[in-house]
């Protein structure tokens, strides 16, 4: 079969190579969640640059994507379709526009790596400027009604308890805690086999605290659904494997009762990350527990860390509690 022309190639269906990326980077190893994530941004775009008739290759241009960019920013609402979320009033942040940037420049890559198109369209495309905030952490305060919240007797009380204890202690993610398997849970020693981003495997400590809640939801709550020998360790009400949306729901319940609206699963990993350091903990055997490919990005909880010092000595300062100023005025 002869090579295909430029022009035949102008016209591939959008969709039809949408879905060959998806393999692509299936294949490559991509987790689940990153998939859902490229293939929801790009079929956004779909839409976006569906006219009259569905879009081609020929339609994924920079101006294009431009166009698209400033429709997302232009939008009014959050969470449209979401499979969990309410729709919310709202437009998007410069956060997740970025995630749709780096989408479509990842796709436009791919086209070229692929020969589709003979250099990248997308080169110039910038995405927009990210606002430098401020990691948030968890206060003691906040820890304290967490935990005073949960009454861990009883099959759900005892799962969230030893999750909640085990995001804190260990700053695995969400989706890590999902696919946890009593296989690679060591109790005796102390740590877990975790399978992180692009399946890389690692080892996370915990505590004696930590293990005890997971000795006591596995070996006096946890129950697999009769007839389906389940090797997960964080169960539904059903005894099927917990996932990614069940978790965020029992987060979000959580949030209501022990009222801190902000809290979701990855504040857990950030305040574990900020507390190691504060704690004596070294930033390279952190960067190994959190899964960090590059230095680069765990420093990030360095600088909190320190940060967070700064603002604590403001407040407890020894010589600034003792009004000197005020005592040689009078």
């Amino acid at each position: 079969m002869p090579p295909r022309s430029p022009r035949d190639k102008a016209a591939l269906p959008l969709t039809t190579l949408i879905e060959l990326f998806i393999v692509s980077k299936q294949i490559e190893g991509r987790s689940q969640k990153t998939l859902i994530w490229y293939k929801a941004n790009l079929k956004a775009f779909a839409e976006y640059a569906t006219d009259s008739t569905p879009p081609t290759l020929q339609d994924f241009t920079l101006d294009q994507a431009r166009g698209f960019v400033a429709h997302l920013q232009n939008r009014t609402t959050r969470y449209d379709n979401h499979s969990v979320r309410l729709t919310k009033e709202g437009g998007l942040s410069p956060r997740s526009i970025h995630g749709y940037v780096r989408t479509l420049k990842t796709f436009a890559n791919w086209l070229h790596l692929e020969g589709y198109v003979a250099s990248s369209p997308l080169d110039r495309l910038k995405p927009p400027k990210l606002p430098e905030t401020m990691i948030d952490v968890l206060t003691d305060d906040e820890i304290g009604r967490i935990l005073r919240y949960i009454n861990p007797d009883g099959f759900l009380g005892a799962r969230l308890y030893a999750i909640v204890l085990l995001l804190l202690d260990t700053g695995i993610r969400a989706s890590e805690l999902c696919t946890l398997t009593l296989t690679n849970t060591f109790l005796n020693e102390g740590h877990l086999k975790v399978v992180g981003k692009g399946s890389k495997e690692r080892l996370v400590p915990f505590g004696a605290a930590t293990r005890k809640a997971l000795v006591k939801y596995i070996h006096s709550y946890r129950s697999e659904a009769p007839g389906n020998e389940c090797n997960a360790v964080f169960l539904s009400v059903e005894g099927t494997p917990l996932t990614y949306n069940g978790l965020s729901l029992i987060i979000r319940r959580l949030a209501l009762g022990a009222d801190i609206p902000r809290l979701h699963a990855h504040l857990f990993r950030h305040t574990f990350a900020v507390r190691y350091l504060m704690n004596g903990g070294d930033i390279m055997t952190l960067r190994l527990i959190l899964g960090h490919t590059t230095l680069e990005v765990t420093q990030v909880y360095m600088h909190l860390a320190e940060s967070h010092i700064q603002v604590q000595h403001s407040k407890f300062s020894p010589v600034d509690r003792l009004d000197i100023g005020r005592r040689r005025r009078r």
